[in-house]
């Protein structure tokens, strides 16, 4: 989840961004991709935006100050802000994960925002250009369009890949503990319906439970044991709110939990209601 700020920039120019996002963001289903260029402000003026949408933000010039999971991300270069920014529609998203074409984007990064050589940069923006054509022609033209925009994308995820990879490898050898934790998020996003237990990660990790336990304490604050119970029940609300087709005992078992009252005593431990309290409040 991110939430962006923006500086103090003339409200046209705002106007005119939120414009543009908006006509993006009408027809982005439809077109599956959308590049913006040239935008000098965000679409709100003065308050945070949480969008459903994967959106790549390339800043050129000028500064701005992001949180992106709660971590601060400052860019900055010039006084003239300026980015481009590609949109992706739900459904080419949730298509590109079933390929297993996401690359790293959904893992935790120690940097979050990936700083690009000129270089890098040059080469970047050459494949946004092949993005942006590709996305502005019609079926007509291209018959198979939408394999166009997948491949390009898998092309460009693993262009920032190698770059990320540079960053984390410096940023690693830095905050050793950082690293740990961010290996605990990698692996209990990938493990969280059938590992529940501390000992399962601390030996992914190659720690003892009580050094990995420290650890996490020490990164985030609380324990790795409520922060894998904290996870959990993330997902379970997600479920609730968004899957109105499944019941709460498929949903049990979907997490991990050998039957629905044991998924309910733990919901209802960290919520103070139940799951179904939970599912009557909530608007699908």
């Amino acid at each position: 989840m991110s939430y962006f700020y923006c500086n103090f920039v003339p409200k046209m120019m705002i106007m005119e961004t939120r414009r543009r996002f908006e006509e993006a963001l009408r027809t982005i289903e439809k077109t599956e991709m959308v590049v913006l260029r040239d935008i000098h402000s965000f679409p709100v003026y003065g308050q945070d935006i949480i969008s459903p949408y994967l959106m790549i933000f390339i800043c050129h010039a000028g500064s701005s100050r992001a949180l992106y999971d709660m971590q601060e991300i400052p860019i900055e270069s010039s006084p003239d802000y300026s980015i481009t920014v590609i949109i992706h529609s739900l459904a080419f998203e949730q298509e590109m994960t079933q390929r297993r074409m996401t690359h790293e984007r959904n893992k935790f990064h120690e940097s979050p925002a990936c700083r690009l050589t000129d270089e890098e940069m040059t080469q970047y923006m050459k494949a946004v250009d092949m993005l942006d054509l590709i996305s502005n022609t019609s079926v007509s033209r291209y018959p198979h369009r939408h394999d166009m925009l997948m491949a390009q994308t898998d092309i460009m995820a693993e262009m920032l890949d190698a770059c990320r990879r540079e960053i984390d490898e410096e940023e690693r050898a830095n905050n050793r503990n950082r690293s740990i934790f961010n290996t605990f998020c990698n692996l209990l996003a990938a493990n969280y319906r059938e590992q529940h237990e501390v000992a399962f990660y601390a030996e992914k990790a190659h720690l003892t439970t009580r050094h990995f336990s420290v650890v996490i304490k020490e990164v985030v604050g609380i324990s790795a044991s409520d922060y894998i119970e904290q996870y959990l029940a993330t997902q379970a609300k997600n479920l609730l709110s968004t899957r109105p087709d499944l019941s709460v005992q498929q949903i049990s078992y979907h997490l991990g939990y050998a039957d629905s009252p044991s998924f309910c005593r733990f919901f209802k431990r960290h919520t103070g209601i139940t799951p179904n309290e939970f599912r009557s409040h909530t608007r699908y």
